[in-house]
C-alpha cells in the first residue's frame, strides 16, 4: 500500500474481531462498516471460533470489501484484536467491536481532517456511549473537546488530565506503521484496558488529531444485562495501574508530562476505581468483604489509601452500611437519570 504522505486518499482497514457475538449487534456493526462514503476500504472481520449462529450468517455476505480470517487457534480476547488488526493491508488501521457501531460518514471525517505528511499516528472523534438495546439512546459524549491536531505532548497531557475518563474506539484510526510500534501492548497483560495502553503508547510514534464530530457509538454493558459475567473490576483496577506504568516507564512518554502531574494522575485513578469498587457495593455487584478485597487491589496496583478510602471503609461496614446501600442505589439512579439528560459524564 502507499504510505499516508503520499496518498490523500489512504486505504483503510475496518478490524472487527468477533467472538459469539449476538447476531442482531454484529449485523448493525458489520452494516455501519459496510456503510461509509469513503471509498477506499476493506472490512475484516476475524472469527475467533464463533460457535452460534453468526458465522453461517457471515458467510451469506457478498460485499467484495469484506474480508472473514480466523486464526488457527482460539485467543484470549486481546491476543485476537492483536491477530485482527495484524491481517490488515490498509494504511490506517480502525477498530470496530462487534456490538459497536459507525456513523456513515466516520471515516470520511477523519481521513478528510488529516494532515498533508504523515505526522499524525491516531485520528479519533467523539463517540456516544448507548444503551446496549437501542443505539438511539445516547447516555452521553465522551470527549468533547476542539478539532486538531495535537502534537504528543499536548495530547498525552490532554488524555491524563481530561475527567472522568476518554475513549476512542470505535471508529478512532491507528496508522498502520504506528500500530507495528504498539502492537505489543496487546500481548495480554492488560486486558480491559488495551484500548487506552494502545492510545497511550501511540504517542511515540506522532501527533494525535481529534475532530469533534460524531462518529461511533458504544455500547456499555453490564452483569445485570445478562452478557458479562463475573466481577471484572479487580482486572480493571490492575490495568489503570498498568496503564499509569506504561506512561511512567516510557523514555519518549516520561519526557511530555511532570513528575506531578504523573502523581496526581495515579492519586486520581485510585480514587476514581474506589468510587467504582463503592458503586459496585451499593448495586449489589459485590458484598461488603469483596469490596475490601478490591480497595486493597487500589493500593497495590495505584496509590495507598486516603481519606476517602477511610470514607468508603465506613460506608461498608455494618450498621452503616444498612442504611447507606439503599441511599447511595437511589443516588446513583438519579445520577443516571441526570447524565442522560446533560449527555456528559461526570
Amino acid at each position: 500500500m502507499v504510505s499516508q504522505s503520499l496518498n490523500k486518499h489512504p486505504y483503510v482497514s475496518i478490524v472487527i474481531p468477533l467472538y459469539n457475538q449476538q447476531l442482531p449487534y454484529f449485523r448493525e456493526a458489520l452494516f455501519s462498516a459496510l456503510a461509509q462514503t469513503y471509498g477506499p476500504v476493506e472490512i475484516i472481520v476475524s472469527d475467533n471460533h464463533s460457535t452460534n449462529e453468526v458465522p453461517a450468517w457471515l458467510a451469506t455476505q457478498a460485499d467484495t470489501r469484506l474480508r472473514v480470517v480466523k486464526p488457527d487457534q482460539f485467543l484470549p480476547m486481546v491476543e485476537h484484536f492483536q491477530f485482527a488488526a495484524d491481517q490488515a493491508q490498509g494504511d490506517w488501521i480502525l477498530y470496530l467491536c462487534s456490538d459497536d457501531y459507525l456513523y456513515p460518514t466516520c471515516v470520511e471525517t477523519l481521513v478528510n481532517h488529516l494532515p498533508n505528511n504523515d505526522s499524525a499516528a491516531v485520528a479519533y472523534g467523539e463517540l456516544a456511549s448507548v444503551d446496549f438495546q437501542n443505539l438511539d439512546q445516547i447516555k452521553f459524549y465522551y470527549n468533547r473537546k476542539a478539532t486538531g491536531l495535537r502534537t504528543p505532548a499536548q495530547s498525552l497531557n490532554e488524555l491524563i488530565g481530561q475527567r472522568p475518563f476518554f475513549a476512542w474506539i470505535p471508529g478512532g484510526m491507528i496508522r498502520r506503521d504506528a500500530y507495528q510500534h504498539c502492537r505489543d501492548v496487546l500481548n495480554g497483560r492488560i486486558t480491559y484496558g488495551f484500548d487506552v495502553a494502545l492510545l497511550l503508547k501511540a504517542h511515540e510514534a506522532g501527533s494525535i488529531l481529534y475532530v469533534d464530530k460524531p462518529i461511533g457509538k458504544f455500547r456499555i454493558w453490564a452483569a445485570k444485562d445478562g452478557k458479562l459475567g463475573g466481577n471484572r473490576l479487580g482486572e480493571i483496577i490492575r490495568d489503570a495501574g498498568r496503564c499509569v506504568e506504561l506512561v511512567e516507564t516510557s523514555t519518549t512518554l516520561r519526557g511530555y508530562v511532570t513528575d506531578s502531574i504523573l502523581a496526581n494522575w495515579r492519586q486520581y485513578q485510585a480514587r476514581r476505581m474506589e468510587l467504582s469498587v463503592l458503586i459496585d457495593f451499593f448495586t449489589k455487584g459485590s458484598t461488603a468483604s469483596e469490596a475490601e478485597s478490591l480497595l486493597s487491589v487500589v493500593a497495590t496496583s495505584l496509590a495507598l489509601p486516603s481519606s476517602f478510602t477511610k470514607l468508603i471503609r465506613l460506608l461498608l461496614k455494618k450498621p452503616l452500611s444498612m442504611f447507606s446501600r439503599p441511599l447511595l442505589a437511589s443516588l446513583y439512579d438519579a445520577y443516571i437519570y441526570a447524565q442522560k439528560w446533560i449527555k456528559r459524564p461526570v
